[in-house]
């Protein structure tokens, strides 16, 4: 009897402990699989895409390392800043009015948490980012900072090449996403600007301010409508290096040829040897530093300079033959008359000219 006693409460024992485990394993089951939603929630769109989640962004340029006009790009490095409202990760109204410390300080968390905007520079070349820090107040309002370098493509104007100026452009989109998703807000945060120190200014261009619009970007072909962020920053160039190393040399080597119209109209072989060594002395020049000059497509101020000077250089060997051709002819008298107006006519009619180029390209 007492081994039938001690054997059934064995047994007993031992029901209980299962049933137990079997409790306990399915209470953590629970709580995991009510741990694992909660994650998958905050890792999808606050709404549900129901409506677009307003974001503001900033940007403050701490260095401008090339703006590359033989490429079509620039290189840039600073702070990208995002703030976005998530209102499931605002605390409980008791805990935030509480006053506590905890209710206060701004909790650190991990982009791999929760959802963060698709947002994408629409014309990077490149993005490092080198540090991020993110962070959420107890109403819930998320702060992203993130320490980037980045390499743009860019579109320049240089009709007016090297007096123009140019707008660098920060292109900012949704990545593959519906309007309904996000949203950009019309101004941008506080923390927006160029820095003042010597690492933004560079020895070819003088950096302005940073502007920020939020436009509406058409349907382009497959590429539905959408918001587009827009950091603009204008720079102007500093021509005083293309004013001394190419447009000084370029004029003098144009007006060389005038001297040939002070020797006498009989010296033939000396006259044409003047214009010709200049035409090819220019030929050289052009070659030298066209691999540092932007290829554009169309015609630029300095295009045009060098352009104007390849002509008088012609004009003044076609004026040499024309004198030397009526001078054979028996009319020496004529042909040192009309070689003696040039004197005036070349370098004038050149110089103003030129003038007339920078009216046209410049204005």
């Amino acid at each position: 009897m007492i081994k039938w006693r001690t054997t059934a409460s064995v047994f007993v024992v031992t029901v209980c402990a299962a049933l137990a485990s079997l409790a306990g394993a399915h209470a953590t089951t629970r709580a995991t699989n009510a741990n694992s939603k909660s994650d998958s929630d905050l890792r999808e769109h606050p709404t549900g895409g129901k409506t677009p989640i307003e974001v503001s962004l900033g940007m403050y340029i701490t260095d401008l390392v090339a703006v590359d006009e033989t490429r079509e790009s620039f290189e840039v490095g600073g702070y990208l800043s995002a703030q976005w409202r998530d209102t499931r990760l605002a605390l409980p109204p008791d805990a935030a009015s509480s006053g506590s410390k905890d209710s206060r300080a701004a909790r650190i968390i991990r982009t791999d948490q929760l959802w963060t905007p698709p947002i994408e520079a629409a014309n990077s070349i490149t993005h490092k980012t080198n540090a991020y820090s993110m962070e959420v107040d107890a109403a819930g309002l998320v702060t992203y900072i993130e320490r980037f370098d980045a390499v743009l493509s860019n579109v320049y104007s240089l009709r007016k090449f090297p007096f123009d100026t140019q707008v660098l452009r920060f292109e900012f989109q949704p990545f593959l996403s519906p309007e309904s998703v996000i949203t950009f807000a019309p101004r941008a945060l506080p923390l927006t600007g160029i820095s003042s120190g010597r690492n933004t200014e560079l020895a070819s261009w003088r950096t302005g301010e940073l502007h920020y619009t939020a436009d509406e970007v058409p349907a382009r072909g497959m590429i539905p409508a959408t918001r587009e962020a827009l950091f603009e920053l204008v720079v102007s160039r500093r021509p005083a290096f293309y004013l001394w190393k190419i447009f000084l040399p370029l004029v003098m080597i144009t007006l060389i040829p005038s001297v040939g119209f002070w020797i006498d109209a009989k010296e033939f072989d000396w006259l044409l040897k003047i214009p010709m060594t200049m035409l090819l002395s220019t030929v050289a020049f052009e070659l030298a530093i066209t691999r540092d000059l932007p290829k554009a497509g169309y015609v630029t101020f300095l295009d045009a300079v060098f352009v104007t000077g390849f002509v008088f250089c012609f004009l003044c060997i076609v004026e040499i033959a024309i004198v030397y051709l009526i001078q054979k002819r028996g009319s020496p008298q004529r042909a040192a008359k009309i070689h003696s107006a040039g004197r005036l006519l070349y370098p004038l009619s050149y110089l103003g000219l030129i003038f007339l180029l920078a009216l046209i390209f410049l204005i």
